[in-house]
């Protein structure tokens, strides 16, 4: 699995890729980028579409290095604001995109609805699926093994369980010995759960 992948969720959309291709075209031509390929996700998590969710996937070009960041050039995930709201307006419905980039522990997700503001939030990996999860109302271990892949994975499910996320009741197998991914996001978990035994203190 790439470690960056942008996901679309669409709400009733009815299989019409074409139209939703159409919306893309639009958006890419309007910052001078080539109109990305786009399909379903294969087997999405259990879930998703009983929460009434479609997942798209935008197939991303390859990372770009550092001399081609430090240009001016526009990159697809840079457009996933823009993308959303164009998507609210033309389907006439909620629209959400997720980036996620695991080898460098950022994601990004902006939901918009049709005559409204948008929303968007960018951080840890954890942290903004969590809040994906809301906008979404579905799990956020659904989203960690749509995203996740492999120790990743592992490690946001069973930060889902320690914070006690609806519907995951048994933790996953132990991972591996961590790597410096995962040692990050044990120093995080246990930063954060200090910071709850606090609060709880504070409230007795």
């Amino acid at each position: 699995m790439s470690h960056r992948r942008l996901i679309l969720f669409l709400s009733d959309v009815e299989g019409n890729l074409t139209a939703l291709r159409q919306t893309l075209k639009r958006v890419c031509e309007a910052v001078d980028l080539p109109t990305p390929e786009v399909k379903w996700v294969e087997t999405p998590p259990e879930g998703l579409a009983e929460a009434g969710w479609h997942a798209a996937e935008l197939e991303l070009p390859p990372a770009p290095g550092r001399k081609a960041r430090k240009s001016e050039q526009p990159f697809l995930e840079e457009q996933l604001d823009a993308m959303t709201q164009a998507l609210a307006q033309d389907f006439r419905d909620r629209a959400l995109g997720v980036f996620v980039d695991r080898e460098h522990s950022y994601a990004r997700t902006c939901v918009s609805g049709p005559g409204r503001p948008s929303k968007a939030v960018e951080g840890e990996v954890l942290d903004v699926l969590r809040q994906a999860a809301r906008w979404l109302d579905v799990e956020t271990g659904l989203l960690a093994k749509l995203f996740g892949g492999g120790n990743t994975a592992r490690n946001l499910l069973a930060a889902a369980v320690d914070f006690g996320n609806e519907g995951t009741r048994t933790p996953p197998p132990a991972p591996p010995e961590p790597d410096e991914d995962d040692r990050f996001v044990e120093a995080k978990l246990a930063q954060a759960k200090v910071y709850m035994d606090q609060y709880l203190n504070q409230r007795k």
